[in-house]
């Protein structure tokens, strides 16, 4: 009876969702890693701690709050999820991160200051998702499905080429690589606001798309180029699913603050779903 009832308030709480006749709103705000990242490439802020870089962060985050989304969503996995909530408990009570990994972090840079700056009973939701690779057994698989997929996740991953290997054999890849991170150095002299709304143009996105990937395919490096493209889009659609599961039926407006490589293929899924409206995060900025 309990399985029933429980099956009956999800399919009520997804009818409610759905048949609202007011869009929900979502934004994207594609961002770089502020702290520790594992991107081949890093694009950092040495004195993010700074009264002039802090003054920016607040100018962002106060642009942010205006938009007054219901819910923050960001890049860490849900299992971090009480990680976080103590962390903004912590931060509504005057008390700041020890760790410098999480200060530096745009998850306490942006998301919790923002959730701060407009008060919402959870800081921030954690929708990451990173795929197991079986380096330790099989302890993360959770079912049959998932211990296939890990399986062909695992065998996939000892075909990838080392990232230098990957964009010497392809020039095309490469180029876009270089030019894109010379223009991300002149970025790093411009205000955090600035810098976010050029990182979430419409050339910087496709860009960035491109070379983290689509562009396995140009040369199908060692004959798995499409598998590689695959397994990107696979993470991402599971991002969305995380995402779409914790968006209630009083939700209005959404932030998602999430690695500028995410945005394009999560916005265009999203564009195809009549009841989200997908926002330009510049938009907000400016």
């Amino acid at each position: 009876m309990k399985k029933i009832s429980l099956f009956v308030f999800l399919i009520t709480t997804s009818f409610q969702l759905f048949a609202q006749s007011e869009k929900v709103q979502i934004a994207f705000l594609g961002v770089f890693h502020m702290g520790e990242t594992p991107d081949y490439k890093q694009g950092s802020l040495t004195d993010l701690l700074s009264p002039n870089r802090q003054q920016q962060i607040s100018e962002v985050v106060d642009a942010l709050a205006k938009f007054k989304p219901d819910k923050i969503f960001v890049e860490n996995t849900p299992d971090t999820q009480p990680f976080w909530d103590n962390v903004y408990k912590n931060y509504q009570r005057g008390i700041k991160p020890t760790e410098r990994n999480v200060e530096y972090n745009e998850i306490y840079q942006l998301g919790i200051k923002t959730a701060q700056k407009i008060n919402l009973p959870i800081g921030v939701t954690c929708i990451n998702y990173v795929q197991a690779e079986l380096v330790s057994g099989l302890k993360l698989a959770r079912n049959k499905l998932d211990t296939l997929t890990s399986f062909y996740s695992h065998e996939l991953e000892r075909k990838r080429p080392s990232y230098d290997a990957y964009f010497k054999a392809n020039p095309s890849v490469n180029k876009a690589l270089k030019d894109y991170l010379a223009r991300y150095e002149t970025w790093k002299n411009l205000s955090i606001k600035d810098h976010l709304i050029l990182l979430n143009s419409e050339e910087s996105v496709s860009t960035l798309h491109y070379f983290n990937i689509t562009g396995w395919m140009d040369t199908n490096t060692n004959g798995y180029g499409a598998e590689f493209t695959a397994k990107e889009y696979f993470r991402n659609t599971k991002i969305l699913q995380n995402i779409l599961l914790r968006v209630s039926p009083s939700d209005h407006k959404l932030l998602v603050i999430i690695g500028g490589g995410h945005i394009q293929v999560l916005r265009d899924m999203l564009k195809t779903h009549p009841y989200f409206e997908v926002i330009d995060a510049t938009t907000l900025l400016k």
